[in-house]
């Protein structure tokens, strides 16, 4: 009797070691760039490196055969399971001015009405 009390006592402690430990809590990893659509659709055509800067902050990823062309990505690795992000924009400067951006977050609307008088 008490060997099976003993057996039943160290069996039910190893069941609920293994259940707890696969309820651990898995955080969220996140890397690169920050973007946010309200930052994005402050950019417009004709913008300097420095005001995009100031805007979006500098990118994570230099080119270094092209200083014209700024990579801001962003991903997100979730710890509950959900597919992961990814954000991409690609920013091209043309003399020291924006103009033109792709990736994976829309155009602004009014990208293509310069800040310039």
């Amino acid at each position: 009797m008490r060997l099976t009390m003993k057996l039943f006592t160290r069996l039910a402690s190893i069941i609920l070691i293994l259940g707890l430990a696969s309820c651990a809590y898995r955080i969220d990893i996140r890397q690169g760039n920050y973007i946010e659509k309200k930052d994005v659709d402050k950019l417009r055509i004709n913008m300097s490196k420095e005001q995009v800067a100031f805007v979006l902050g500098n990118p994570v990823l230099n080119d270094t055969f092209n200083k014209d062309t700024w990579h801001y990505i962003y991903t997100i690795n979730y710890g509950d399971g959900r597919p992961d992000a990814r954000i991409e924009l690609i920013l091209d400067f043309t003399d020291n001015k924006l103009a033109k951006m792709s990736g994976n977050i829309d155009e602004p609307e009014n990208f293509n009405q310069s800040l310039d008088i």
